[in-house]
């Protein structure tokens, strides 16, 4: 009885050992990189740069534009900090500044498009 006990008890074992699971990788949404997008503000175009890694919003640097700086300005400065720590392109636009806030949003938003991770 003992010798069939440990025969099963062997079986088992092996039977177990065979089915482990592979380590499962985690798909990003994302691919990681630097996005430059064109938005068009209150004082007209300028370009953002967003950077994306491991599916997180890392900087977003607004280049040179022609907003106004108390307005426009201190605009973008709230929303990309928010953008970067809700890690998400909508957020609360700025009262006095919704034209600027919507094409940061805008720009931000097209760079997550362009970041989309379309491999399986």
């Amino acid at each position: 009885m003992k010798k069939f006990m440990l025969f099963a008890l062997a079986i088992l074992l092996c039977g177990c050992s065979g089915n482990t699971k592979k380590e499962e990788t985690k798909k990003t949404v994302y691919k990681d990189g630097t996005y430059t997008t064109t938005a068009t503000g209150y004082g007209g175009e300028f370009q953002v740069e967003t950077t994306i890694k491991n599916d997180k919003v890392v900087d977003i640097v607004v280049k040179e534009h022609n907003e106004t700086p108390s307005i426009g300005g201190v605009a973008m400065e709230q929303m990309i900090e928010k953008m970067k720590t809700e890690n998400k392109y909508d957020v609360d636009t700025i009262s006095g500044a919704t034209k600027t806030s919507q094409a940061l949003k805008d720009a931000v938003k097209n760079a997550y498009e362009k970041a989309k991770n379309t491999t399986e």
